[in-house]
């Protein structure tokens, strides 16, 4: 086989008025020095040329590599990522693309392979940094909480102790004792917060009819939301019933509620809206099956960075200033969703508001409750 001649002939359609300059063999040498892999296979899969680069992602020599049957590529015009074993070495992150071109006359395919072993280990290594950080401020939330129920109760415990020694029959120490159970629910409520972020809550599903739900909240949204927010509801009848909690589904709008409003500083339009199977523009959902029904809270409030949204899920994180925010009701959204084994996609633009979508999916039962 006359190697030379081969890639004269892969080189020879080349039609660019930019590359008149170059000669066959400046396009030879550019080919045997490129750090991307150059490999040209026969239909049943033998190698007929293979670069020096090619050879050292593959872990063979060039000379070994056209002795061996690799086996016909099959990413055609699209560009495509595979694991290499290289034998004696580690496993390489390979992308590749395939053309088809011409080889001594004969059909042939040419493969252009560029390792991105170093680029997948830099992904990795920085989602591991997002996640002992994600770690680190749930840590600190946590402890930042807990740490203020335990000085409530200690002050408490104490004046208690105080009372009772003054005189046991005062009748401030059964409202101090009332006082602090009180406080144990604020505890209570974070663990409950905790537990539907990493979705081990103990929900209590039944078959809901959202379209009523969120028709039977509008009034608690009114007067939690304040008179500078206008309420408008666009539910599509043709929404499904969906297997949820209740119970968690009307926190989880109102935390989207109360998000909104701070956003929007206490003015403007928040539109919650229902639909059914909006699928196309969710990464998440293209490749699903199942039907889902689609709440969006919409607002018209000041927009979050991609940074932010890439954070705004993670216990404990929030942009508001110190003591007017948990940071945990976006948490306990995204942990009821999934746990219903649905969805959430955020559409967010700085200065334009946001639309957060809940995909839940739907029920094939009867609708038991509103």
């Amino acid at each position: 086989m006359n190697t030379e001649r081969g890639l004269a002939e892969v080189l020879e359609p080349v039609d660019d008025s930019r590359l008149t300059g170059i000669s066959q063999p400046s396009f030879r040498l550019l080919i045997e020095n490129t750090a991307d892999g150059v490999l040209v296979v026969d239909l049943s899969g033998a190698v007929l040329y293979a670069n020096p680069a090619a050879g050292k992602i593959l872990g063979h020599s060039r000379e070994d590599l056209l002795h061996v049957p690799l086996g016909r590529p099959i990413a055609r015009g699209e560009t495509a990522e595979i694991t290499v074993h290289r034998p004696g070495g580690k496993p390489a992150e390979v992308e590749m693309r395939v053309v088809e071109v011409s080889w001594d006359g004969k059909p042939a395919l040419l493969a252009s392979l560029r390792d991105i072993s170093a680029r997948r280990a830099q992904e990795e290594r920085q989602r591991q940094s997002q996640k002992l950080e994600a770690v680190g401020r749930l840590a600190a939330g946590i402890v930042h909480d807990f740490n203020n129920l335990i000085a409530v109760f200690e002050s408490g415990l104490r004046l208690l102790e105080k009372r009772l020694a003054q005189d046991p029959n005062d009748p401030k120490v059964a409202t101090l004792i009332e006082e602090l159970l009180r406080r144990t629910q604020n505890g209570s409520a974070l663990t409950h917060r905790l537990l539907a972020f990493s979705r081990r809550q103990v929900l209590s599903p039944q078959v809901t009819d959202l379209n009523e739900r969120i028709r039977s909240l509008t009034s608690l949204l009114d007067r939690t939301l304040g008179s500078g927010i206008r309420v408008e509801l666009d539910l599509d009848k043709a929404s499904c019933p969906v297997l949820i909690d209740p119970d968690q589904l009307d926190t989880a709008i109102l935390n989207l509620a109360v998000n909104a409003r701070d956003a929007m500083a206490g003015a403007g339009v928040l539109t919650i809206e229902t639909s059914r199977d909006v699928l196309s523009d969710v990464e998440e959902l293209e490749n699903s099956t199942a039907s889902f029904s689609r709440i969006t809270v919409r607002d018209t409030g000041c927009g979050m960075s991609r940074e932010i949204v890439a954070h705004v899920f993670e216990p404990f994180f929030t942009t508001k200033g110190e003591g007017e925010g948990t940071g945990l009701g976006l948490s306990q959204v995204y942990g009821f969703v999934r746990q219903s084994e649905g969805h959430v996609h955020i559409d967010s633009e700085v200065g334009r508001g946001t639309s957060i979508h809940l995909f839940l999916p739907c029920s094939s039962s009867p609708t038991a409750a509103i």
